[in-house]
């Protein structure tokens, strides 16, 4: 069995709901066994944290109803949202792969709907999210949206997967393709390298938002914007375009770090690529589970990967390729 690691490990909300029921998904004790194995160390015993606290979890995160500051149209179906919330929490999303759950008020809490952040001020408290109108959840939190007002649940910070390799990449080139929607997660992975100082390209396709909302905020940061079409809308392959300028990239440059952030489809060809590459790339993506509770409990999430294990991934934190090396995808 592979290690495994949890985004909420030794955060305040740990140890939470799956440690009260046996499945704590890094514990070997919270998991019924009777010696610790502990593999990977995070600077706190998650059993000893489960005893101090009377055998019970920990405070669930907080829901509050913020006030909505503006919303601005983007393209055709695309709403950028500023929310004021406290500082601390702003402060808490301000990091790659971080995201919270929105509901329109008088909507049911199945109608929780998780979104990455775009950006997060936490000198006032300010923070901004992109909505693409898409489903019945999306239809409804547009539709209401003017009314100032919506529910928030968070922070959760599991919308990026290969976190590790994002957090320790320093004075390298790396290079991000992003798709659609998927523009909005990549702006803090920019954010971040930048103050690697990492040099970063960006490949942006607008996808079926047919909007640029990120280009700005990528050029502010120091990137280097590149505008293309990365998929066949045929078959969902490369294209051609795309392709040839990759390879060509990642062949003639030393690149040290490749972040897609789009579907599974357009992850799954950049990760075929890379492997057909044999460059030793490290490849981050966005956690593209069907996220519906983001604790855990509900099993929406739950992805067989590579070597036959399934896990929550809403808080396991993965290497891709045990994903889109033979695992289940969504596509």
């Amino acid at each position: 069995m592979g290690i495994t690691n949890c985004i909420d490990a030794g955060t305040p909300y740990c140890p939470c709901y799956l440690a009260e029921t046996g499945e704590c998904i890094m514990c070997s004790q919270l998991q019924g066994e009777v010696f610790c194995a502990c593999l990977n160390w995070q600077g706190v015993c998650i059993y000893q944290e489960y005893i101090w606290h009377n055998s019970r979890r920990r405070e669930d995160r907080q829901i509050a109803l913020y006030e909505i500051l503006n919303c601005t149209p983007r393209g055709t179906n695309v709403i950028i949202a500023r929310i004021q919330v406290e500082l601390s929490l702003a402060r808490e999303l301000k990091q790659p792969g971080a995201y919270v759950f929105l509901r329109a008020p008088y909507n049911p809490e199945f109608f929780d709907l998780p979104m990455s952040i775009l950006q997060a001020d936490e000198s006032s408290g300010i923070i901004e999210i992109a909505v693409q109108k898409r489903g019945v959840k999306t239809k409804c939190l547009l539709e209401k949206l003017a009314e100032g007002k919506v529910f928030l649940r968070g922070p959760y910070w599991n919308g990026i997967l290969g976190l590790k390799h994002l957090k320790t990449q320093q004075k390298g080139k790396t290079i991000l393709v992003v798709r659609g929607i998927g523009q909005a997660p990549a702006v803090s992975v920019a954010r971040k390298l930048r103050q690697g100082a990492n040099e970063v390209l960006v490949l942006l396709d607008k996808g079926r938002t047919k909007a640029d909302f990120t280009g700005p905020l990528f050029q502010e940061l120091g990137c280097t914007v590149e505008y293309i079409n990365l998929l066949n809308p045929q078959d969902w392959s490369l294209t051609e375009k795309a392709a040839v300028y990759l390879k060509k990239y990642l062949t003639k440059t030393k690149c040290d770090l490749l972040y897609a952030g789009g579907s599974d489809l357009l992850h799954q060809q950049i990760f075929d690529l890379l492997i057909s590459l044999k460059q030793k790339i490290k490849f981050v993506c966005s956690n593209n589970a069907q996220l519906c509770c983001g604790e855990g409990v509900c099993g929406s999430c739950q992805t067989r990967l590579t070597d036959g294990r399934r896990v929550k991934r809403c808080k396991t934190q993965l290497e891709p390729a045990s994903i889109y090396q033979g695992g289940e995808t969504n596509g």
